[in-house]
């Protein structure tokens, strides 16, 4: 099960710019998440394995990444 089913359409791609004005480019996030820029985008989209996108999301949430109010319902 992944972490982003049921959620409203146009949230996940409220993420990418929310985290950018956040200071978190994609580039960013590949080197402080240990991910690969098509993992990250993969798993907006949600593409990413359930596996995968538990490991990033769970290194987001520690880094105190302002995701939950998208994906943690």
């Amino acid at each position: 099960m992944s972490m982003m089913n049921g959620m409203p359409g146009g949230q996940l791609d409220d993420l990418e710019p929310t985290l950018a004005r956040h200071g978190y480019r994609l580039k960013d996030m590949t080197e402080l998440f240990d991910a690969k820029a098509a993992e990250i985008r993969a798993m907006f989209s949600n593409q990413l394995e359930p596996k995968r996108t538990a490991e990033i999301r769970e290194r987001m949430l520690a880094a105190g990444l302002p995701i939950c109010d998208i994906i943690c319902s």
